[in-house]
């Protein structure tokens, strides 16, 4: 399974489950229910419930893909699957400073790597 199929689930599941398309009602709800979702993966990992963990972190991709899926239909963005291609190919060009334990911010990479 790839981000694109769980887009697609994402996409028939909400269809499926009659789950508002509405742009402002379904980001907001996407939004908020990410932090919820965010949340309780915290909670899990303080009660060292680590399967838990991974199913709470389902969640939270789920609705990291929701959102995506809403800024591709009304805002006409690249794919989520671009995006995740060229921020990681950034990653790959930043610096890790052991000193610090801080990675470096190369805005020039990132700007043309990014746009």
């Amino acid at each position: 399974m790839n981000i694109k199929d769980i887009q697609e689930w994402e996409k028939d599941f909400s269809r499926r489950k009659g789950i508002s398309n509405d742009y402002d009602k379904s980001l907001n709800i996407a939004t908020l229910k990410l932090g919820e979702e965010t949340g309780e993966v915290f909670k899990a990992i303080l009660e060292k419930e680590w399967e838990d963990v991974l199913i709470e972190c389902c969640d939270v991709l789920v609705f990291v893909c929701k959102i995506a899926n809403i800024m591709e239909k009304f805002h006409n963005t690249k794919t989520f699957e671009q995006v995740i291609s060229e921020k990681l190919n950034y990653c790959e060009s930043r610096t890790y400073n052991t000193e610090t334990n801080k990675m470096d911010k190369p805005e020039e990479k990132r700007k043309k790597q990014l746009h």
